[in-house]
């Protein structure tokens, strides 16, 4: 895990000292966003807000974070944007069914899978509206695993009332994206819809089909030309 975060970091520190920094907008970044696993059938969508009195588990927050971009004029219509995020996201793991020490059966547990990643994209755009207000991008990403956990709720075990939540090892570390985005700029203010799909598989299991898109809505502020 450590080589390929080490990866990770090689290639952001490549994204941002790759072009001068003379002519760059920056922005900063708030988002909100969702996890839609693809290719297991057993993962399930978590929502960005939810509220669960049910289950014990209290207020279900999902998915937010914080980036850093700027974004280097190429041409008249044509730009490219370089942004550092970090987030946490969420989804439902797939349902597993626990034992107690003697091997009896604790019932089915489906677990909230709890993520703290860091992505580096690179988003060419092209800007289709007159002062470049409206911008479509398409570009490469690539995204890190810095922490992940999945909780599976209260159970009972051997009388006594344990909160399952475990340390994920499941997940690839790294992963790389192909981020789709449409972003619309007014003033220092923006905001933006982006899909990040992954290209490699999200998981060291077996599963090599196991794939994913974050969907993010994300509001921006230029604080520096």
């Amino acid at each position: 895990m450590a080589m390929n975060l080490n990866k990770f970091f090689l290639i952001a520190a490549f994204l941002l000292g790759f072009f001068g920094l003379k002519s760059q907008d920056w922005t900063i970044h708030l988002n909100g966003n969702e996890t839609y696993p693809i290719g297991n059938d057993q993962l399930g969508q978590y929502p960005i807000l939810w509220y669960s009195s049910t289950e014990g588990r209290g207020v279900l927050v999902g998915g937010f974070g914080l980036g850093v971009s700027y974004r280097k004029p190429l041409n008249d219509q044509l730009n490219i944007k370089l942004q550092l995020n970090g987030q946490r996201s969420r989804f439902y793991d797939e349902p597993t069914i626990f034992t107690d020490f003697n091997g009896a059966p604790l019932g089915g547990i489906i677990g909230i899978n709890t993520n703290l990643n860091i992505s580096a994209l690179a988003i060419p755009s092209l800007s289709i509206t007159p002062g470049k207000a409206f911008n479509l991008g398409l570009g490469l990403g690539a995204r890190g695993v810095l922490w992940s956990r999945t909780d599976y709720g209260v159970a009972s075990v051997n009388g006594v009332e344990t909160e399952l939540k475990l340390k994920n090892k499941s997940l690839a570390p790294f992963v790389l994206l192909l981020p789709v985005e449409a972003s619309w700029t007014s003033g220092r203010f923006s905001v933006a819809t982006r899909a990040e799909f992954s290209i490699t598989k999200t998981t060291r299991l077996s599963n090599k089909n196991d794939r994913s898109f974050i969907l993010f809505i994300e509001l921006g502020y230029r604080i520096a030309k």
